[in-house]
């Protein structure tokens, strides 16, 4: 599957990579989500900037989970 990764903070917000990954396998009581769209909003653009690091500090790359 394809997935968007923030490698590093990057003032222009160029930096984010588009990289094949495994697909994750859900464990017992999850769902795999398949996602047909997804959008990136002003505060996703931000955090990608590093202007809120002093806020909420992210570990790159993030992880959700």
């Amino acid at each position: 599957m394809k997935a968007a990764i923030l490698t590093r903070y990057d003032k222009n917000a160029t930096d984010l990579e588009v990289r094949e990954i495994p697909t994750p396998a859900p464990a017992s009581g999850e769902v795999l989500v398949k996602i047909h769209t997804a959008a990136v909003n002003p505060l996703d653009n931000m955090i990608g900037r590093g202007e809120v690091k002093l806020i909420t500090p992210y570990a790159l790359p993030p992880r959700h989970g």
